[in-house]
């Protein structure tokens, strides 16, 4: 049976074997800010670590590439060779690989990183996947924290979810007046990283569904596509901030990625994609009333049967 007694002189053991071990590192000229610190031992050792697994995942692209075009009689790269190949180089199932159209996509599901292939094999990367905790819920951050709305605490824009729910609170009368929000990274509606989850149904009757198609597909040309951010009837009054970031390969059969803004600021933001619409239409913003735009960069391509306007 323990007695307390030995359990009071376990713990002063752990104690003083703990005070030693400091001691005998500042002995060393070794300081605890130089073994835990933002540059200490621990963290470079972990980032060691991690540049080493990059180098190794690259590699591993790299190969599958060569072999991927060498298999092919025209030299090309075909998205069911590539993943064969990244299977023989890693167990089936740690990557998946996606034709983004222009480029291809591997993802390795157990770093949480992904990299990009060019039509040519050219690799970039490594890119790590961020997941937001919250996916639809612009008030919370990625990890939980509470976000007012104010210039310093915006709303946060972090996946596609959060950018159809966005759309859906503007449409639904919620005009964000003197509210601030921002998009935190860059957005590809073909990309699986941009998406919580890509497959979930839980947005396709706002979008213009029965409830049972993936949020991917209904977002696609196939589908209705990105639903605009206020119309006729319902307007944007608040503070939108790109960020620097860049949203791509967007699909928007309607009057553009904003319908109607007033007294409203847009900013630093840069949009890729395209529009169909019947009527008057525009890339960013179709009408800005009192409005200020600045800092963006329209590479939409809108597609109408009349005269139309591109902001």
């Amino acid at each position: 049976m323990i007695t307390k007694d030995f359990e009071k002189d376990k713990g002063i053991t752990l104690v003083a074997l703990a005070i030693t071990i400091i001691i005998l590192l500042i002995l060393a000229g070794i300081t605890i800010n130089a073994i835990t610190g933002d540059n200490g031992l621990i963290k470079n050792a972990g980032n060691a670590k991690e540049q080493s697994e990059i180098v190794n995942e690259k590699e591993i692209v790299e190969k599958a590439t060569v072999q991927a075009m060498g298999n092919n009689k025209y030299g090309n790269i075909e998205e069911s060779e590539l993943q064969s190949e990244l299977d023989k180089e890693t167990d089936e199932g740690k990557t998946e690989v996606r034709d983004m159209e222009e480029n291809f996509e591997v993802i390795f599901n157990e770093s949480n990183r992904y990299y990009i292939v060019d039509k040519d094999g050219n690799v970039e990367g490594a890119y790590d996947i961020i997941k937001d905790k919250y996916p639809g819920d612009i008030t919370t951050g990625k990890d939980g924290e509470a976000l007012d709305g104010s210039e310093e605490k915006p709303y946060e824009i972090w996946n596609i979810e959060d950018l159809v729910a966005f759309s859906e609170d503007v449409n639904s009368g919620k005009t964000y007046e003197n509210k601030y929000i921002c998009l935190m990274q860059d957005l590809d509606f073909l990309s699986k990283t941009s998406y919580n989850d890509w497959k979930t149904k839980e947005y396709d009757v706002y979008l213009g569904g029965e409830g049972n198609t993936e949020i991917r597909e209904q977002l696609s040309s196939n589908g209705k596509g990105f639903k605009t951010i206020g119309g006729s009837t319902t307007s944007f009054w608040g503070n939108f901030n790109g960020n620097g970031k860049m949203i791509k390969n967007i699909y928007i059969n309607s009057i553009g990625f904003f319908g109607t803004i007033q007294n409203a600021t847009i900013r630093n933001l840069t949009i890729q994609g395209d529009v169909l619409s019947e009527n008057s239409a525009g890339g960013i913003v179709q009408v800005a009333i009192s409005s200020y735009i600045y800092n963006c960069c329209n590479q939409i391509t809108v597609t109408r049967s009349s005269c139309w306007r591109n902001m």
